[in-house]
This record gives C-alpha cells, structure tokens and sequence, in this order.
C-alpha cells in the first residue's frame, strides 16, 4: 500500500482503511485460540454433561435412542421438564437423543398438526460446556458448548475493535492504527481469559470442597460402588499379564486399579520383615505401620520382586527411567477393625505434592499399594477430588501418580485420598512411595 501522498479522494481513504484493518486483523487472529481455555473431561473422555433449558411453552420429556437396540427409545427424564425449567442430562459421546411433547393427560393429545406431538432430536458433540434450548414449539433446538461460545465471542471482539480502528483510521501514522487495534483486541481476549480462569478456578475450588466433606459419607455409604473403568487393559512384566482398570487419566494425576498383583508369598514375606508400631493420628493415620529396606542388590529376593513390579509399573505408567537404589522404605500397615467408634483408618491426604508446584529432584511422584487382606466391612479407598472410590480384592493394588513428566509439575489434588475407617474385619497393605 502507498500511503505516502496527502491527496487521497476520500473512496481511496475508505478503501485504504478497510485493507489495511484487514491486514491487521490476519495478524491478530493469532491471539484468538486463548478464548478455547476451558476445561477438559475430568475423569471419563467420552462422558459430558449436559445443560437443558425448556423454552418450547410446553412439557417435554427426552428419550435416548439406543442405536445398538434398533433405535429403541429409552425414557431419560422420568418427571419432564416443565416449559421455562431446567435440567441435566450426563451422558456420553456421540449418543443421539429425540425430545417430545408431552401429551395432555386429559385428552391425550398433543398440540402439533392433527394432534400430534412436537418432536427434535440433537447428538452429544465432543465439546465441553453443551448447552441444549429447546426453542419455540420445538421448532428449533440451539446447541451451543465452548468452541462455539468461543467463536461468538471471537467474532464479536474482532468486529468491534474493526469498527473502531476504521472509524479511527489515521492515513497518515497506519502503525498508529495497527497498535490501537491490536490493543483492543488484546484487551478483550485478555478479559474473557481472565474471566475463564477465575471461573474454572471458583468451579474447581469448590468441587474439591464439596469432596472433602463428602468423604466421610462416601466410605460409611452400604450402597456405594466401585467407580467405572474409562478405559481396561492389560501390563505384561516378567511374562505375567496382569489386567487394568484405568479410574482416573489425567497427565499430572492417574490413578489405576490393577489385579492379582501381589501374591500370598509376598505380603507373607513383607510382614515377617516389619515390625509394627501403632500410630495414633500422626498425619492423620490411625493404623499398626512397619517398614523396611529393600535389598536392591538381591534380585532373588522375594521382596526386592515386588518392589521391582512396583517400579516396572510407574515406569511403564509415566514413562520415566527410575532407579530404585534412591527409593523409600516399603511398608505395611494394618488397620484392625472392631472399634466402630473410631475405626483405624488414614484420614484424607496427598502422599506427595498436589499443589500443582514444579518438581524437584528425588521427589515423590507415585504410590502403589497392594492389598493383602480386604476388610468385612470399610475399608476402602476413596479419592474423593477425583470422584473415584476403590473397593479393593485381596492381591490387588491401585497405583496413583501426581507428576506431569512432560511438564515437570505436579498434580492439584486429584490424588488426595482417604482409607476409609476399618468397621469389621481387618485391611492389611503394602505401600510403596516412588521417586524420581
């Protein structure tokens, strides 16, 4: 562009002024991808949460169509959803849904043509933050999420800022003109950032809380499960293969529950070699713990086989090398039941950082405990940030790490964990710390 001469007509200015603005804005869309920093999927990739908003001045019920049961439909709100109200659909990706008017219970008909009833469908995308308005007389359904919400945003930003850096287009300092766009541009992506971190940081504050209260409940609930695998898989170590049940996968925070991992032989051996003392609620444990050192050089050693499984494991899970000569003790601890009162048991706690902080050498960065024996009744381990609850078998471990190896930080608190209180019977384990 030749913006050197002071006789442009005013159509050269105007056109000057859109061409260059456009210029500058190829050049600032580059600021645009920070508007998608929003949360991803917590525990299950494939699972999403839905938020419905009934605007079709009727009642509606929501029906998913069960595409591997001939298109069956399967009721998926038991009460409606009143026009004007809300609710809350959990479900997974890529299922289908069809939403109907419902029909009046006097008549039994419905206000569509020749009596019929109203009917739409939409699909769960991969996207977070799915937003689903059921429009006027279901004649159109508004599916929104993140990326779109972010793209409205983007181009209301870029639009605006446009306008007023052609209305305040300078011909003669165009540098002038690129500045104060770019600014305006920063300013607003700047704004609606800061505004999604401070709400992904109020939303997970307050998760977290809310878990923490909720532990004590969680491990003294008779009806509560196991949590649901996201993903089963096997891990083969000295030509044995064990099976894997992923509960949590997250780069600085997994947690896995593996079976058949200890043997009979081995806690045997473990508990020979310790010499257990009660701990009265020194960081929160209230259990008999015992621990040792792990004779590295004798790999005939039976307990020296299982911290190498140990080690083979989180090596293999987080793909770092590790050296054991620079390892903790092993431990046992044993939570006898029978005080219902106050149960033995490990009150909620990080093993090692979750502050999110950046790691440190020969730091803590995964646990793995092994299940000798299982109680009658409690028992379990509860992750309660995480929203996963362990009911162990005897023989098997749940590994968990708290370190990013590719970032070099730590997890913020998806680890923190709880043993649950020990009502019957008796819970014994073997517990080993990992450094890197």
């Amino acid at each position: 562009l030749n913006l050197s001469s002071d006789t442009l007509s005013g159509r050269e200015v105007h056109i000057t002024r859109y061409k260059y603005c456009n210029m500058m804005l190829s050049s600032s869309l580059l600021l645009l991808p920070l508007l998608l920093l929003l949360p991803a999927s917590a525990v299950n990739p494939q699972a999403r949460d839905l938020r419905i908003i009934n605007e079709a001045g009727f009642k509606v019920e929501i029906f998913w169509i069960n595409r591997w049961k001939n298109d069956e439909l399967v009721l998926n709100s038991e009460e409606g959803i009143f026009h004007g109200a809300e609710s809350r659909i959990n479900s997974y990706l890529s299922h289908e849904f069809e939403v109907q008017e419902v029909a009046n219970k006097k008549l039994g008909k419905c206000k569509g043509p020749n009596d019929t009833c109203r009917k739409g469908h939409f699909q769960v995308n991969s996207n977070e933050e799915q937003v689903v308005i059921f429009k006027e007389a279901l004649e159109e359904i508004v599916h929104t999420d993140n990326v779109s919400t972010a793209r409205d945003l983007a181009k209301n930003v870029l639009q605006e800022c446009k306008a007023s850096a052609i209305q305040n287009f300078d011909v003669k300092d165009p540098e002038a003109s690129m500045t104060q766009l770019i600014d305006c541009i920063d300013k607003s992506v700047t704004g609606a950032v800061d505004a999604k971190k401070d709400e992904i940081e109020f939303q997970q504050n307050l998760r977290f809380s809310l878990g923490s209260k909720l532990v004590s409940y969680a491990c003294v609930d008779p009806n509560v499960t196991m949590a649901e695998s996201i993903d089963n898989t096997t891990w083969v170590n000295s030509g044995v293969t064990y099976k894997v049940k992923m509960l949590l996968d997250r780069p600085a925070s997994k947690i896995a529950y593996i079976q058949n991992f200890i043997s009979i032989e081995e806690c045997a051996a473990v508990e020979a070699g310790v010499t257990l003392a009660d701990v009265d609620g020194a960081s929160g444990l209230y259990a008999k713990k015992g621990g040792m050192d792990i004779q590295w050089d004798d790999s005939k050693n039976i307990i020296t086989t299982l911290a190498n499984r140990m080690y083979a494991y989180t090596a293999d899970a987080l793909r770092v090398a590790l050296q054991g000569e620079n390892s903790e003790q092993l431990f046992m601890l044993h939570y006898p039941g029978g005080n219902a009162e106050n149960p033995s048991r490990y009150d909620p706690h990080c093993d090692g950082k979750c502050d999110g902080s950046n790691h440190v050498k020969n730091e803590r960065i995964a646990t793995v405990i092994a299940y000798c024996e299982t109680a009658e009744k409690g028992g379990h381990t509860h992750f309660s940030n995480a929203g996963v609850h362990v009911i162990p078998e005897k023989g098997s471990a749940v590994f968990y790490s708290y370190y990013d190896q590719t970032t070099n930080v730590h997890d913020t608190g998806f680890t923190k964990h709880a043993g649950c209180g020990v009502v019957e019977g008796d819970k014994k384990i073997v517990t080993h710390k990992v450094r890197l």
